[in-house]
């Protein structure tokens, strides 16, 4: 029997950290949603062991980072052993830029039930467990997904877009016609996880031994993740018996007992999809790219595509912004993710030696690099992670040169001391839509009278950034702007030019557009002219 299709905004297909995520983004923005997942829960087994501090942010706008923090090993870092069990080198990052740590130990399971529970705020949201995508079809005014629930029968969902969370088998991917492309790094690994781990090393450690490189990673509560390459001709079946299991651990923990909770061959890959859309249908994670874990950015990557595509939709769906903002998902996230996998393949290459050359070769450079100070601190604070950085897309480029300007980049997240006096993390002020920051009080004063509608077609809070000088200024003022204080000594480097300045911040803490006062009615019309905006339709109508 056919039944009219059931209506919502935004399908998404795959209930893990991606799709999970997502989800909350468009429920926090006031956007329907059905999210729909094959199996019958979130996962309960240990995936991902790795969060970075963009995704720790990211859990921040969604309310939820005190909840995952409270579960995390946090700031951990990276020792280096050579075949004759003598630490070379070590990566220690302290950095909070982005208001967390670099990067924090975590469970994959707990993460998702945290998300999940999230979801239960929004009673826009549905969540089908137990139902598999089937097909969709798509016009003009929208795509409609097929989708077959436990009895097997047919239920049709209407939508505006469609995010194809399902992860590196995707179904979705393989319906847009997309393929997986990139270098041709192909490796196999045993990967297990214990419980009661006498290793309580509270880094990750890469024993590079060309004879059988191994890796282990924290986890939080005693947990730890272990990887051993499988070499090429290797029968896999046999790295994963209890007995083989063993003598591979012994030579590391001796014989003291572990519990392993789960094992797995796993062969790690290098790819990205050729194109992660096809008019209303997106790729998000590891349905759009698949990364070697040796950076522990596989699961990070999907958190920014999340970010970055929820935004974007709810911004379109809600009459904001018109749907040419769509095409630029892909130009802002896919060049990023790619530089993430070739940091992988790269970390690779130190912590998996090919021979005995490379093996001592790589320990004679780090041990040369730690006699010169800016080179031991590149590695040390781990500042070869590539920064999120857009060329192009949802931005409007300043006067700045490439290496000062902000625009395109994540805005800093330092303390702040509010009008009530309690300190906080500066999102925390932004709050978590579109936010106009004035640096500095001239720019306070600017930003108090802006008029121009564009500003408020975006909702855009407005916050001062302004100087702790003995001076007490209110938190909320008459003219609805925000206050927030900071030390001149904890200014982040990065705002020291734009004292002064205005600036335009993206939901997902970017800065679009940086102007001087005087230059604020240009902007304002040449961002009207990026947006596009749809005519007739209303956002604050929904």
């Amino acid at each position: 029997m056919n039944t009219a299709p059931i209506s919502t905004d935004v399908v998404i297909v795959g209930a893990g950290p991606a799709g999970l995520a997502t989800a909350n983004y468009l429920g926090l923005a006031g956007i329907r949603v059905v999210l729909i997942e094959r199996n019958t829960g979130t996962v309960d087994e240990p995936r991902a062991v790795s969060i970075d501090d963009e995704s720790l942010r990211s859990m921040q706008t969604l309310g939820l980072v005190d909840r995952v923090v409270a579960r995390t090993l946090p700031g951990y870092g990276s020792r280096y052993y050579s075949p004759g069990q003598r630490e070379f080198a070590r990566v220690k990052p302290t950095t909070v830029e982005f208001g967390h740590p670099r990067r924090s130990a975590f469970h994959q399971p707990e993460l998702e039930a945290i998300l999940l529970e999230g979801l239960g705020r929004f009673p826009a949201v549905d969540v089908w467990f137990n139902h598999d995508f089937d097909r969709f079809e798509q016009d003009a005014e929208g795509v409609t997904v097929t989708v077959r629930g436990p009895d097997s029968h047919e239920k049709h969902v209407r939508a505006e877009f469609l995010a194809g969370c399902d992860g590196g088998r995707s179904s979705i991917r393989r319906a847009i016609g997309a393929e997986l492309e990139g270098s041709s790094f192909e490796e196999r690994w045993l990967v297990f996880d214990t419980i009661n781990d006498a290793d309580h090393t509270p880094d990750s450690v890469a024993h590079c031994d060309h004879r059988r490189p191994a890796i282990s990673l924290p986890g939080f509560g005693q947990t730890r993740r272990w990887e051993f390459v499988v070499h090429p001709g290797e029968d896999a079946d046999h790295f994963l018996k209890e007995e083989t299991i063993r003598d591979l651990l012994r030579p590391y923990i001796g014989d003291r007992p572990v519990e392993v909770i789960r094992k797995v061959v796993y062969t790690f890959q290098a790819r990205v999809a050729d194109h992660w859309r096809d008019g209303r249908v997106f790729l998000l994670g590891d349905a759009a790219h698949l990364t070697p874990p040796y950076a522990g950015q596989g699961l990070n990557s999907g958190q920014r595509d999340a970010n970055n595509f929820a935004w974007k939709a709810a911004a379109v769906i809600r009459g904001q912004i018109g749907p040419v903002l769509m095409d630029t998902y892909e130009s802002e996230r896919k060049p990023h993710a790619w530089s993430l996998i070739q940091m992988a393949i790269q970390i690779g290459w130190v912590m998996v030696p090919r021979n005995w050359f490379h093996t001592y070769g790589q320990i004679a450079f780090f041990r040369f690099a730690g006699l010169i100070p800016k080179l031991r601190d590149y590695f040390l604070g781990m500042k070869f992670k590539p920064e999120p950085r857009f060329h192009d897309g949802f931005l409007i480029a300043d006067g700045e040169t490439p290496k000062r300007t902000l625009v395109g980049r994540m805005l800093p997240q330092p303390m702040v001391t509010t009008g009530n006096g309690a300190t906080a993390k500066l999102d925390d002020v932004l709050g978590t839509g579109f936010a106009l920051l004035a640096i500095g009080d001239d720019a306070a004063a600017a930003l108090a009278v802006l008029d121009q509608p564009i500003w408020a077609r975006l909702d855009a809070e407005r916050v001062a950034l302004l100087p702790i000088d003995g001076e007490q200024r209110p938190g909320l003022t008459e003219n609805r702007l925000r206050v927030a204080q900071i030390a001149a000594e904890a200014m982040p480097r990065k705002l020291e030019p734009y004292r002064g300045k205005i600036l335009l911040i993206r939901p997902d803490r970017y800065v679009a557009v940086a102007c001087s006062p005087t230059g604020v009615t240009d902007i304002a019309d040449a961002l009207s002219g990026l947006m596009r905006t749809a005519p007739g339709k209303d956002a604050a109508s929904r």
